[in-house]
């Protein structure tokens, strides 16, 4: 993948525990980032980052809830201090408190979702 090289560069995945933020997690290592893995569980964050560096590639756990604002500083904090600045970040984590039709999604988690999704 030399086209496509993040040698040198520290890419935090918010959401990269499983699924697709896992994937692309994988993919930016496995093209030379050092990358973050988090999650609100630390465990799941720590098997990826176990698979990453059992392939040679470099990468940390820190656990985040992104509904959280003083865990989103924390977390920009702790990578600043393992890896330097921040080249790049993936907002993938997200959050879907209702299932069904938009029109009857209740105010409460509507504004979970705007907060969560799009305000963090």
């Amino acid at each position: 993948m030399e086209s496509f090289s993040l040698k040198g560069k520290t890419a935090i995945v918010t959401g990269s525990s499983r699924g697709i933020g896992r994937a692309i997690a994988v993919a930016y290592a496995r093209a030379g980032a050092r990358v973050v893995i988090t999650s609100r569980k630390v465990d799941a964050c720590k098997a990826v980052v176990d698979q990453l560096r059992g392939e040679g590639l470099e990468a940390t756990a820190i656990a985040c809830n992104i509904s959280r604002k003083d865990e989103i500083s924390a977390l920009v904090d702790q990578t600043e201090q393992v890896y330097g600045p921040v080249d790049v970040l993936v907002c993938n984590a997200a959050v879907n408190p209702y299932y069904g039709p938009l029109s009857g999604i209740p105010d409460d988690a509507f504004s979970k979702v705007l907060d969560v999704n799009i305000r963090s």
